[in-house]
């Protein structure tokens, strides 16, 4: 029996890819399977998504307008060394190569758009006190740094997960927050001068965004409203800032919620204190895989993101 690799589709479940046109505020759905779950879209260049699978990673063409593509479109990634992955991946900076999560843990390097041996940059075996996984969110636009949560758990069964930048050359880890409030989905600004996150600190159990400058060790929070916001991404010129939202209540980034889509302006990564409501963009059936990685196009212009809807009865 073949052993089962990633998130499956439930009964009736159709997994779908759409980008989202920024100045036209208007949708279009690029891809759609009934046998394939896909998840957390990367745009590697105009015209090619990375994406991720079955536990593996796989490369889809974006189709001109009125396409939609299904499963036979996707292109595998060949990751020999590599083991079954999780939805967070992030491209390098030069495309040349992205950084992907294992499920032991570990994260790795793989070359694209061919694929080829991966390359594990952390190392977990290491005599610690705790047992440690890395699941990485963000790369630092110079390449000189990944933004990762490191969940550790401790000898007492107690798991933290906090916000930590690791060297790509060494697998050194540096904690930026280092607490027992649950951090999450860290991502760079454009200018590399501050981290996103979500985190529990200013509420706890709900999730709000927040903004930690280089030097800093006091977060500013961003969102404070009722909802539960996660996967902050600030678009590469800096002007708008996406992220994921949740109804009340909920805990973590479950699969298969009612989320929202919002855009606030890309300023307040950087510090900008203004009054401003969030714009919901789309309102959808998904939440994990939706948007957990930068799904930003590199002129800013669009991004890309997936649902999860399930046929009527």
């Amino acid at each position: 029996m073949t052993e089962t690799r990633g998130r499956q589709l439930l009964p009736g479940q159709t997994s779908r890819v759409h980008v989202y046109d920024v100045e036209t505020r208007t949708g279009r759905l690029v891809f759609a399977s009934d046998t394939v779950l896909v998840e957390a879209p990367n745009v590697l260049e105009a015209d090619t998504l990375v994406l991720n699978a079955d536990g593996d990673l796989w490369l889809l063409p974006v189709p001109g307008a009125g396409t939609v593509l299904d499963e036979t479109a996707l292109v595998p990634v060949p990751m020999p060394g590599v083991p079954e992955i999780n939805n967070d991946h992030v491209l390098e900076p030069s495309g040349q190569s992205v950084v992907v999560s294992g499920r032991d843990g570990e994260l790795y390097r793989v070359p694209l758009p061919a694929g080829g041996p991966g390359i594990r940059i952390t190392d977990t075996s290491a005599a610690l006190p705790t047992v440690r996984k890395y699941y990485l969110h963000g790369i630092a636009p110079d390449g000189s740094a990944l933004a990762a949560i490191v969940g550790e758990r401790s000898p007492e069964g107690v798991w933290t997960t906090d916000v930590a930048l690791v060297d790509p050359a060494t697998g050194v880890t540096t904690f930026r927050t280092r607490d027992a409030h649950p951090d999450d989905g860290c991502a760079w600004t454009p200018d590399g001068g501050t981290l996103l996150f979500n985190t529990e600190r200013f509420t706890p159990g709900t999730a709000q965004l927040a903004a930690l400058r280089d030097g800093s060790t006091d977060p500013v929070q961003i969102t404070g409203d009722e909802r539960v916001n996660w996967f902050p991404h600030v678009s590469p010129d800096g002007a708008h800032l996406l992220y994921l939202s949740y109804e009340p209540g909920v805990h973590g980034h479950p699969a298969d919620h009612r989320v929202e889509l919002r855009l606030l302006p890309g300023v307040l990564a950087r510090g900008a204190r203004i009054a401003v409501v969030p714009e919901t963009l789309v309102v959808l059936d998904g939440g994990q895989g939706t948007v957990n990685v930068p799904p930003w196009a590199p002129d800013s212009s669009w991004f890309a993101y997936c649902d999860y809807p399930v046929a009527a009865g």
